[in-house]
């Protein structure tokens, strides 16, 4: 026995007597003797006494224990009941103060006879430690994973920051070789022209001081022979060209990116978290970069040459799903951040919408073009000059190494202009191409942009801008229908080679073909497919449209001042449907079949631009 353990009673009097008992509910040892007494009380006779051999060493467990069966917020009072609704135990001052409303509430005993019996509590006690065990061993795991996670990824930066470092060392050191081969035939030039020019005024002088000898002392041969001289060295002073040679030669540092877009470009450069089975990004990536450049995978380029598989391959991917029965989700709407500055104390309208292959969103004001990514970010944006305003866009090319070519439709200073601009981390012009007529809406059709505008509706070169077709959209077509000469929007549809025209009040649907040029411009009259008809029944009254696009099975979607509309094609005609309709003033529409996303633009004319990106369902057989 510990000599540390005394009777408490005999130790209040000074006397130390060795414990033989232990009173559990007093949480006091007793000697023989007073554990004697303490039973011959009538109050302490249901104590529990623990004998010698059940001594306890400590009697802090015995404390804890004793605190178990206490309120937590009431010390003295002993819990009660058991609250399901708030999953807690409770004494009876928390019954009477919080939980008097509680119904579902279970006695203390009661629960201990159902649930907590007590041989069941050592098996959760030891359950409880082999799941913490094993928690903790996936914890020091996890722990040295991302330990050595982080190690890769500074690796990684450090790799990149080294080759970003020797590639701008490379390129200082390769400008200044073809500065100093450049500059090096102007410095020998001007070295040869100094040696020439000191000669000539050497025998300048010479000739001065012969001058006056001979004007004086010499006879007039001397004096000619002299002139002469003169003359020839007159002639080699004239001959030195070296200033009409490099008055206007200059050398300059000719760079493709500007140092903003440079910085811009490297300011893209993040860490962004990933699950186990994801790719890393280009930071992240398993790929080591090199020293002299950073490699892509190879380019697969959307342009007239692929549009043919990429329907194909489209039309296989998305024949199982039907498109006409799309039900829009507004549990998971999200909101795309969109600035612009006022113009006349009033916002202006988004004019266009896109979205790439890779997710990304294209989204076009009037003064400027913006690209967002996947996760709805602004990674860039280019503004127009002052004089410049845009009224649509089209993609013509669209990389997987994130490059993509956009042809825009630009009215600057009272002309019409299509912009052509590639995309490499920032925008770049590649060509523009004047314009003879006033063009509002601008897409892609094969090897030619199919545009529409104050003129007829025109096929032009892709290169040039030369007119190869030209439809008179203001005669009458075969069965009697005038093509309304408000056009908006004029969309191409590679799945069923058909135009969608947008007027204000209604739609069209025209079939017009890219086909091989031929020297003159052809004119014919627009062929005239379909025109929606408001009827006497239900259907609604089309009014306000501002933008149309298709999809990959033939369907239209319109986007107009009451919301969005689907034009379904059924039996030759097109069956529509509201789609979209708690939105108005829709001024542009993207549709991202690949991700069962809708981009849908809202105008206000007195609060900035809102972007919806909806998500929609499909019937779930498919």
């Amino acid at each position: 026995m510990a000599h540390a353990l005394k009777c408490g009673p005999c130790l209040f009097e000074d006397v130390t007597v060795d414990p033989q008992h232990f009173c559990v509910d007093c949480l006091e040892y007793l000697c023989m003797a007073c554990a004697r007494e303490h039973r011959r009380h009538k109050t302490l006779r249901e104590h529990k006494l623990l004998g010698e051999t059940e001594l306890p060493q400590d009697a802090t467990l015995f404390e804890e224990m004793k605190k178990l069966s206490h309120c937590s917020i009431h010390d003295d009072i002993e819990l009660d009941q058991y609250c399901k609704n708030h999953n807690v135990l409770i004494c009876l001052h928390c019954l009477k103060n919080d939980h008097r409303l509680c119904e579902d509430r279970i006695d203390l005993t009661k629960l201990l006879e159902n649930e907590y019996a007590s041989e069941n509590v050592r098996e959760r006690i030891f359950e409880l430690q082999r799941k913490c065990q094993v928690q903790l061993t996936k914890t020091m795991e996890l722990s040295d994973a991302a330990n050595t996670n982080s190690k890769e990824v500074e690796q990684h930066i450090n790799t990149l920051v080294e080759t970003l470092t020797k590639n701008v060392q490379n390129l200082e050191k390769k400008l200044n070789e073809e500065r100093e081969r450049l500059i090096s035939p102007v410095t020998e030039s001007v070295r040869l022209s100094m040696q020439t020019l000191s000669s000539i005024e050497k025998k300048a002088i010479h000739y001065a001081n012969l001058f006056d000898v001979a004007s004086t002392f010499g006879t007039m041969k001397h004096n000619v022979v002299l002139h002469f001289v003169v003359s020839m060295l007159m002639k080699d002073l004239e001959a030195n060209d070296l200033l009409k040679k490099n008055s206007t030669a200059k050398i300059k540092c000719v760079q493709a990116f500007s140092s903003e877009e440079i910085v811009n470009m490297m300011g893209q450069f993040s860490l962004a978290s990933a699950c186990s089975d994801e790719q890393g990004s280009e930071l992240c990536s398993d790929e080591a970069l090199e020293e002299d450049s950073v490699r892509f995978p190879p380019s697969k380029t959307r342009t007239v040459a692929t549009q043919v598989e990429e329907l194909v391959d489209s039309h296989t991917k998305t024949s199982k799903k039907s498109l006409h029965k799309m039900k829009i989700s507004y549990n998971n709407v999200k909101l795309l951040p969109c600035e612009c500055l006022k113009r006349d104390d009033e916002f202006p309208p988004v004019i266009g919408l896109d979205v790439l292959t890779d997710g990304r969103i294209l989204l076009l004001h009037e003064r400027m073009i913006k690209v967002y990514s996947l996760k709805l970010v602004l990674v860039s944006k280019l503004s127009f000059d002052v004089n410049s305003y845009a009224k649509d866009m089209c993609v013509l090319e669209d990389k997987q190494d994130g490059v993509f070519t956009v042809a825009l439709c630009l009215y600057r200073l009272c002309n019409c202009q299509i912009t052509v601009m590639e995309y490499t981390g920032g925008f770049c012009e590649k060509y523009t191409i004047n314009c003879k007529y006033y063009f509002k809406s601008i897409t892609l059709l094969g090897h030619h942009f199919l545009v529409v505008g104050s003129g007829p509706i025109q096929l032009l070169d892709i290169s040039t801008g030369r007119v190869c077709y030209a439809f008179d959209d203001t005669m009458w077509a075969s069965n009697g229908s005038k093509i309304d000469t408000n056009i908006n929007r004029v969309r191409a549809c590679i799945a069923t080679k058909k135009i969608a025209l947008a007027c204000s009040d209604t739609v069209y649907r025209v079939n017009i073909e890219d086909d091989e040029c031929q020297n003159d411009t052809l004119h014919a009259v627009c062929p005239f497919v379909w025109k929606y008809e408001q009827g006497r029944d239900s259907r609604p009254d089309i009014k306000g449209n501002k933008d149309v696009k298709c999809d990959s099975q033939g369907n239209m979607y319109i986007a107009n001042t009451c919301g969005v509309y689907q034009f379904c094609p059924e039996d030759g005609l097109f069956k529509e449907r509201p789609l979209i309709t708690i939105r108005a003033n829709c001024t542009a529409i993207a549709i991202d079949e690949h991700r069962n996303r809708i981009v849908v633009a809202c105008s206000n004319s007195t609060n900035s631009n809102l972007i919806y990106v909806y998500e929609y369902e499909l019937p779930a057989s498919e």
